[in-house]
C-alpha cells in the first residue's frame, strides 16, 4: 500500500497504511510506502504488529523476503533478525561475544489496528491513543 509522500512538516495524525486482512495468510509480511519511505509491514508470533525499515542496512536485502520468525524478520542474505521495533537482536556471523548487533536500529514506526484497519503514527513525540479511525490518506 502507498499511503501519502513525505511533506515539509510530520502528520499529527495517525495515517492508515494497511488493512487488517493484508496480514492474513501463514506469512504476515507487506511491503508499505509511506511518508516517502519503504517499510515492511508483519504481524510477530504473539499477534504483536511491527513496521520497520524494508531494507537491511548490512547489505540492503529486501526484508520482505526475509523468515518470518522468532517474533522478527531476518535477512535473507546474512540472516541479521530484526524484532518489531527495527533492532537488531541477532548476527549469525559475529563472534559469539560480540555485541556490534545492539548498536543496529532500522526505522520503526508505531502501529495500531482499529475496525479492520491498520494505523501508523509518523509524528513527532509519543503516539497519542488511536481513539477513533482518522480519515485515511
Amino acid at each position: 500500500m502507498t499511503v501519502a509522500t513525505q511533506d515539509a512538516s510530520p502528520p499529527t495524525t495517525w495515517i492508515q497504511i494497511a488493512q487488517s486482512s493484508d496480514l492474513d495468510g501463514p506469512r504476515p509480511v507487506v511491503p508499505v510506502s509511506a511518508m516517502g519511505q519503504a517499510l515492511v509491514l508483519f504481524r510477530d508470533e504473539e499477534g504483536e504488529l511491527g513496521l520497520i525499515g524494508r531494507h537491511c542496512p548490512h547489505r540492503g536485502a529486501d526484508l520482505c523476503f526475509g523468515r518470518h520468525e522468532n517474533n522478527g524478520l531476518r535477512c535473507p542474505f546474512h540472516g541479521w533478525h530484526f524484532d518489531r521495533n527495527g533492532k537488531c537482536t541477532e548476527q549469525p556471523a559475529e563472534p559469539a561475544d560480540s555485541t556490534m548487533y545492539q548498536t543496529i536500529k532500522l526505522p520503526s514506526y508505531p502501529v495500531s489496528e482499529q475496525d479492520g484497519a491498520i494505523f501508523a503514527w509518523f509524528g513527532e513525540g509519543a503516539a497519542p491513543a488511536l481513539t477513533a479511525a482518522p480519515a485515511t490518506a
